[in-house]
């Protein structure tokens, strides 16, 4: 007895009709989606804590950029980006906590008084 050979391969096991629900990808999609959510509103509560944390600090508003900074380059792939765009956003946030701290001028142009520390505002 002779077996006919058609040439053609076996379907394989994760191959899915057209017009058929793939359930794996659906699960793939929500997990990869809570994946994202999770990693964002862990950089949000670490950013608000480290915010609360260098309030009156030289550094308060730097901190929360590279922190930002440092959420873009993990969700996306920057690497197309010039190195000098992520550099300049630091530059700006030291340069706004200097002139917090050293350029405070009130009306009139009189001198205001410094910002309040850390220190000093956990008095109980």
């Amino acid at each position: 007895m002779a077996v006919e050979s058609t040439g053609e391969q076996a379907v394989p096991s994760w191959f899915v009709p057209p017009g058929e629900s793939d359930s794996f990808a659906i699960i793939a999609i929500v997990f990869v989606i809570g994946a994202i959510y999770g990693l964002v509103y862990l950089y949000a509560t670490f950013d608000r804590w480290a915010e609360h944390q260098s309030k009156g600090t030289p550094l308060a508003k730097t901190i929360p950029t590279m922190l930002a900074i440092a959420l873009l380059y993990e969700l996306f792939p920057l690497s197309h980006f010039n190195v000098l765009l992520p550099i300049s956003a630091i530059l700006i946030a030291l340069m706004a906590d200097w002139s917090r701290f050293h350029l405070n001028f009130g009306p009139g142009g009189t001198r205001a008084a410094a910002p309040e520390t850390a220190r000093d505002s956990k008095k109980d």
